[in-house]
């Protein structure tokens, strides 16, 4: 007869897996568009009128410091010329004084020439205004539009996931032992319904 009774829990386990991805992402494309609009510049000059009335102002006696000036230098040695013909012409006539002539004849036709009075007709101004003109210009500079492509490309972005498996223990193993018969004293006489002559032969 057996007095044991042995009970016996197996382990029980419970397994879970992931299989390993590789997640990407892949971002929209950008492009990115610069336009410069197109430019017209335009230079202009106008037609540039230059006037010079000095020759006819001097012909009226208007006349300005730097023509006073050349005009007395001009008057200068014209009267210095005059002088020294007119002494010379004096010295020519004193040089005949024994073909009759005399001083107070020679001073005489000096007087006479002198006082010589020439008439004349003149339009004024003598000269008329120099007019010269400077003709006008355009420029034009044309910069067509231009357009530029800025693609912005971003690269791929990857994560790799590992794999995964778990093992769960959801019941640990375990051994029952249990004592089927009776309780055994010892010594024997602590048993409680032990009688005198028990256990002897």
């Amino acid at each position: 007869m057996n007095v044991l009774k042995i009970t016996t829990t197996p382990i029980k386990l419970s397994m879970s897996s992931q299989k390993a991805r590789l997640e990407s992402h892949l971002p929209e494309p950008e492009v990115g568009i610069i336009r410069t609009p197109s430019r017209l510049d335009m230079k202009s000059e106008t037609i540039k009128v230059n006037m010079d009335t000095s020759a006819a102002r001097d012909s009226l006696g208007f006349k300005t410091a730097r023509s006073l000036n050349r005009d007395a230098a001009v008057f200068g040695k014209q009267a210095a010329a005059d002088a020294a013909g007119r002494y010379a012409q004096m010295g020519n006539q004193m040089m005949q004084i024994q073909k009759g002539v005399t001083i107070p004849g020679i001073v005489q036709n000096q007087m006479m020439a002198q006082t010589k009075v020439t008439t004349g007709f003149e339009f004024l101004p003598a000269a008329g205004p120099e007019i010269s003109w400077d003709p006008g210009s355009l420029s034009i500079d044309y910069t067509p539009s231009q357009i530029e492509f800025d693609p912005q490309t971003d690269r791929q972005e990857a994560v790799y996931v590992p794999g995964e498996l778990r093992i769960s223990v959801e019941q640990y193993p375990r051994v029952e032992i249990e004592y089927m018969g009776d309780p055994m004293y010892v010594p024997p006489s602590a048993a409680p319904d032990f009688e005198e002559g028990d256990g002897l032969s």
